[in-house]
């Protein structure tokens, strides 16, 4: 009986520590998160300062301006390439298209040649 008084109370005990860890994990958990939200909350302060910060600086505007300019100047220096590319394919395509034609009716007379061999032979 004492034995199995003993076996109870250590079940007892072992339940007890491991609620006991348990509350402890919730608690550190708690903890741990409510610092990364406030270490996120500092940071989001920080980026929206700096933000701000840069807003108002007129160095940065100004590089702002010449990079939207650059950019613009690329854009229309691309059409111009695309354009001529575009020229230069579709006098391409007339070339083949030509060449293309000129083999069609060298086809068509070897066709009709050979009609005419077959009427006469």
């Amino acid at each position: 009986m004492k034995k199995l008084a003993g076996l109870a109370l250590l079940g007892t005990l072992i339940t007890l520590t491991g609620c006991e860890d348990a509350n402890e994990v919730k608690q550190d958990a708690k903890q741990t998160s409510a610092e990364v939200q406030e270490k996120l909350n500092e940071t989001w302060n920080d980026v929206k300062e700096k933000t701000n910060e840069l807003k108002n600086d007129e160095s940065f505007n100004e590089l702002l301006e010449e990079s939207k300019a650059m950019g613009l100047d690329m854009y229309d220096d691309g059409k111009e390439v695309a354009v001529d590319a575009w020229i230069k394919s579709k006098e391409a395509a007339g070339d083949l298209t030509e060449k293309t034609k000129q083999k069609a009716r060298e086809i068509a007379a070897e066709i009709e040649q050979a009609r005419e061999e077959h009427k006469e032979g």
